[in-house]
């Protein structure tokens, strides 16, 4: 079956059956902390779709950047529009676990944002554009009051003599 959308990852995998994987083209691609042991039994996680861009970045940027803080690899597929991504993420079972821990955790806290907010998608998209762009264009505090001290002195020192 050909997938809807996939996403990319630090190792191509294929299903070969039932519940194995092998790597697509040299093993050696592995990283050195991934054993191919590990690609026996993969953790099954299912996810809204939108879930996986807002947890994972757009086209899935930051999976390789999770896969090497996690030490697992992660296979996320979307195989039809109207259904959930399927994610597997393959390593020791104590880090699986403790991926499908943290995944449920980012989709509860963006579950509960959207709630909150009772924005669409892209209205939250829009809103966090706007206040990153806000964020970047203010001034700490700290740098705030260094400032008015800056003005300050400026006002009260005498001009030279000449």
């Amino acid at each position: 079956m050909v997938p809807f959308k996939t996403y990319k990852s630090l190792v191509q995998l294929k299903h070969k059956e039932g519940t194995l994987f092998e790597v697509v083209g040299d093993s050696s691609t592995l990283p050195e902390w991934f054993h191919a042991g590990f690609l026996d039994d993969p953790k099954t996680v299912y996810v809204n779709p939108w879930f996986v861009e807002a947890i994972f970045g757009k086209n899935g940027y930051y999976i390789p950047h999770v896969e090497s803080t996690s030490r697992t690899l992660l296979q996320v597929t979307h195989w039809h529009s109207e259904e959930d991504a399927e994610i597997l993420i393959f390593g020791p079972p104590h880090y699986q676990e403790d991926v499908s821990q943290m995944i449920s955790n980012l989709v509860n806290y963006r579950r509960r944002m959207r709630q909150e907010e009772d924005l669409s998608p892209e209205d939250e998209t829009q809103c966090r554009l706007e206040e990153v762009d806000k964020a970047s264009t203010q001034l700490s505090p700290m740098r705030a009051a260094k400032a008015q001290v800056e003005v300050a002195e400026a006002a009260t020192q005498q001009a030279p003599i000449e």
